[in-house]
């Protein structure tokens, strides 16, 4: 998966009584593991364009507002990302809940106090562990 350049992609933190939805990605880098929903910006997208289409696609959620959040980077021998990473702008409702989209295996709402025990099994994308413990403490304090 070499290039000379990084890919730029956005993802999004999205929190239901306090879980996060998560993805089983389904294609490298990072098949079969957990991330957040989300992929790469197409040229001439704008990032919450871009984030908004990758919920879409990937949980067939269709939220109308995601505030930026963060950056966050992947540098790895043979893959670099720098990441956009967006939060919703509020919980998603009961009852709307995620489908798997085509480049997703399989999507579900994870206690963010489960995601230290995945963490230690290997099973979370790089950083997102961190990411999403940040992005919830923002949520519960409103900011």
């Amino acid at each position: 998966m070499t290039d000379t350049h990084p890919i730029l992609g956005v993802s999004a933190c999205l929190f239901r009584a306090g879980k996060v939805l998560l993805v089983e990605r389904r294609a490298a880098p990072y098949a079969g593991l957990l991330s957040l929903p989300g992929g790469s910006l197409n040229f001439g997208e704008r990032l919450e364009a871009a984030v908004r289409r990758e919920v879409l696609e990937e949980t067939g959620l269709d939220l109308p507002h995601y505030p930026f959040f963060c950056l966050h980077e992947v540098v790895e021998p043979d893959f670099h990302a720098v990441i956009a990473v967006h939060r919703g702008a509020r919980e998603i409702p009961v009852g709307q809940d995620p489908v798997a989209g085509d480049d997703a295996l399989a999507c579900r709402f994870v206690e963010v106090a489960e995601l230290e025990a995945l963490a230690e099994q290997q099973k979370l994308t790089p950083g997102l562990r961190a990411i999403v413990e940040s992005a919830h403490r923002s949520h519960l304090l409103g900011l």
